[in-house]
């Protein structure tokens, strides 16, 4: 009987190649702990491929206010989220809550306990906005020289 070999198993990879197109979609049934989970994978996936810190951080934060929102605010029994990031430059946060209503900036009161999400996203977004019942908005992954 010929003596058994065995082949090495390739090792999985280590990082994610974020220079290439990423994406992650997760569907959930609405539940504040989820926000925390979304936040902490977000980071992971982004550390994983070497974004810069301080833009993970804001990735971070605007994904805690996007979820919250679908979360609090939604309709239905699930939650679409995703993030992608396309390899040029930008980071693509989307929460589908499945509620037709528009969103807007609210403005609250110095005293106000909540309503200051929208009003962070639009601050530290490249962009934001609304299609259909998902709330999106882009994060720069690096900065964008002046003209």
């Amino acid at each position: 009987m010929p003596p058994m070999t065995r082949r090495a198993t390739p090792a999985p990879p280590t990082a994610v190649d974020i220079r290439d197109a990423v994406r992650l979609t997760i569907s959930f049934r609405p539940h504040t702990r989820r926000v925390a989970h979304l936040r902490h994978i977000a980071g992971a996936l982004l550390r994983e491929g070497g974004i810069a810190e301080g833009v993970v951080e804001t990735v971070q934060l605007l994904v805690s206010e996007i979820v919250t929102n679908a979360v609090v605010h939604g309709a239905g029994d699930r939650v679409r989220f995703s993030i992608s990031y396309d390899g040029g430059g930008d980071v693509l946060i989307e929460a589908d809550d499945g509620r037709p209503a528009p969103v807007g900036v609210r403005h609250p009161a110095a005293d106000d306990e909540s309503g200051r999400g929208l009003l962070l996203v639009a601050a530290l977004a490249r962009g934001w906005g609304r299609r259909g019942t998902c709330t999106w908005c882009r994060v720069a992954t690096r900065e964008v020289a002046a003209s």
